[in-house]
Formats: C-alpha cells, sequence, structure tokens
C-alpha cells in the first residue's frame, strides 16, 4: 500500500512564493537600460539582461521543486497543485496585511515605540553596485 506524504506540498509552495517573489523583483534605475538594435525599417528594443535572469530563475526554481518532489515520490501532483493554491491564499493575503500598517503605526505611536525605517539611504558616487546604508558601505 503506498500512503502520499504530507497534504499539501509546502515544499512546493515555499518555492513558488519564492519564484514569485523573483518574478516581481523590481530592477534598479541603473541596470533598467535597454538595448535597440536598428536595422533598415526595423528597430528591435532588448530589454536588460537582468530581467530575463530574473524571469528564468523565478520560473526554473519551483518547476525544478516540482520535479524534484514527484520524482522522489515525496508528493503526488495533486498535492503540488495544493500547495500552489495554499501559495495563492498567502500572495492574495499580503496585500490584505498590506493594509494593516496603518494601524500598526498608530499603535505604536500609542505605546511610544517607533518603527525602524527602513530603505537605502543613499548610493556611493561612482559605484553603482555598493550600496551605502548609514554611514558604512555595505559591498
Amino acid at each position: 500500500m503506498v500512503l502520499s506524504a504530507a497534504m499539501p506540498s509546502l515544499h512546493f509552495g515555499y518555492s513558488l512564493l519564492i519564484g514569485l517573489t523573483i518574478l516581481s523583483i523590481p530592477i534598479a534605475p541603473q541596470h533598467r537600460r535597454s538595448r535597440t538594435i536598428s536595422l533598415p525599417y526595423l528597430t528591435i528594443r532588448l530589454p536588460s539582461p537582468r530581467r530575463p535572469l530574473c524571469i528564468a530563475v523565478g520560473v526554473a526554481y519551483p518547476l525544478t521543486i516540482l520535479v524534484a518532489i514527484v520524482a522522489t515520490a515525496n508528493h503526488f501532483v495533486l498535492d503540488a497543485v495544493a500547495g500552489a493554491m495554499v501559495c495563492g491564499l498567502a500572495w492574495m493575503g499580503n496585500c490584505i496585511l498590506l493594509n494593516l500598517l496603518c494601524i500598526e503605526d498608530w499603535f505604536l505611536w500609542c505605546v511610544r515605540i517607533h518603527k525602524p525605517e527602513q530603505g537605502v539611504i543613499g548610493v556611493a558616487e561612482g559605484e553603482e553596485d555598493d550600496w551605502v546604508i548609514g554611514k558604512g558601505v555595505v559591498v
């Protein structure tokens, strides 16, 4: 008798969330430059090489995990489908939870605790890939 492993497959659900995150990564402005090829009567605009790389990795990672869990018989395909549905609920739930940030800010103001600010403060001149956070340079 063959018993199924855990249902749903959170191996696949987690990898799908990571893949969707990689697919939706915003490209930094200095790396968004596209190239154009001018031919007679035709101009072709090629995207930055980073965008196709993000798409390839974002699609390949969940597919690799899917093949691995089905090939090793850890999960069935139906387990992966259920994991994808859990992933979809989590992805949509994140949009709802982001709307609650104002309540979090109000609560932190009431208890007089400040939330650390996020983000990059500036970019070092001449070195586009080195980010300046606070006073130090992160390489």
